[in-house]
């Protein structure tokens, strides 16, 4: 189900409009909205291992798969400063266009109707200048990220780029334009993924809500 471009649809059409008269497309709206809900319970923190409100970090780092091109690139949603940062290790794709388009439209809705902008605890949003005067009906600014390492031509790497693209991101690390060693990386990944499935094994583990608690961070 491609869920950003069908939410997407269902959300900015009115209900009126939606037509319903065949079984298929009544299945199709109902699986919509109950990706809707679980859009709102992730905003508030709900349904995810990390378990982590929105209002208390500053970004969010969501994988984006191209429809049709099995291409994936990493958008980073940059709360404080309204916009959307992406990651495209090649440089030129543009499957992922239309899509970060709708993600940065439907935002604001969505922030919304989770009470996101309700909860300032942390953050006065609306005493943010890239807050002042904006709606839920205006879009998040979207900038497409230069000079960072790319893939090579002909290789299906792009999930691990995007992989390794977090990981930099997330331990604070610049993104390196040149040096990078797709191999290696893939090595690590793999090696650390069979760990951790050897010790969820090993511990009688049957899924991750059973991981002890990790340290909160300001992302996700």
């Amino acid at each position: 189900m491609n869920y950003i471009h069908d939410t997407y649809t269902h959300y900015h059409r009115s209900h009126s409009e939606i037509d319903l008269s065949s079984h298929v497309k009544n299945v199709c709206s109902m699986k919509v909205t109950s990706v809707e809900i679980s859009i709102c319970e992730i905003m508030q923190g709900l349904c995810i291992p990390a378990g982590i409100s929105w209002h208390l970090i500053d970004e969010v780092h969501v994988p984006i798969n191209c429809k049709g091109s099995f291409y994936w690139v990493l958008a980073v949603i940059v709360l404080k400063e309204r916009y959307i940062r992406v990651y495209d290790s090649m440089k030129g794709h543009k499957g992922h266009a239309d899509k970060i388009k709708k993600l940065a439209e439907m935002l604001s809705t969505y922030l919304t109707i989770s009470n996101f902008f309700e909860k300032k605890d942390r953050t006065d949003w609306s005493l943010l200048d890239a807050y002042k005067e904006k709606s839920n009906q205006h879009a998040f600014d979207v900038h497409i990220v230069e000079e960072i390492v790319q893939q090579s031509s002909g290789t299906l790497d792009c999930g691990l780029f995007v992989a390794a693209y977090a990981k930099f991101l997330s331990d604070r690390h610049q993104i390196p334009s040149l040096e990078f060693d797709p191999k290696k990386h893939c090595t690590r990944y793999t090696s650390l993924l069979w760990d951790y499935g050897v010790n969820k094994a090993c511990t009688g583990y049957v899924s991750d809500n059973q991981d002890l608690p990790r340290p909160k961070r300001t992302f996700i």
